[in-house]
């Protein structure tokens, strides 16, 4: 899956280790940022929700749940929280479901 694929289209399913690669920066800088400047955060936050909601979208349809589960994201810490063990932690259906092929070769298993 290419990048912006990746963070645009709410089509599809994705593995474990591309979701954190992409949702955990996303989640973080924004954090960090924040830190210096919470004006530039606040921007960071808005262009980021769509890539968040696609990335968490297609994490949650890798196992067979629907993408609405997504908005937890929008709940405060724990909601995050929800999000992070839901999709960074649960492993996805290794077969074909109602979204899409298996993205899974063998590894990150």
């Amino acid at each position: 899956m290419d990048l912006i694929t990746a963070l645009f289209s709410f089509k599809g399913r994705m593995r474990r280790s591309d979701f954190n690669k992409l949702w955990l920066p996303l989640t973080i800088t924004p954090l960090i940022i924040s830190y210096f400047s919470e004006d530039v955060a606040i921007v960071i936050i808005f262009f980021s929700l769509w890539p968040l909601f696609a990335l968490t979208t297609k994490r949650y349809h890798d196992f067979g749940s629907s993408g609405i589960l997504g908005l937890f994201q929008l709940l405060p810490l724990f909601g995050w929280l929800i999000v992070f063990v839901g999709c960074s932690l649960t492993i996805g259906d290794y077969k074909d479901n109602k979204y899409g092929t298996s993205p899974y070769c063998g590894n990150d298993v």
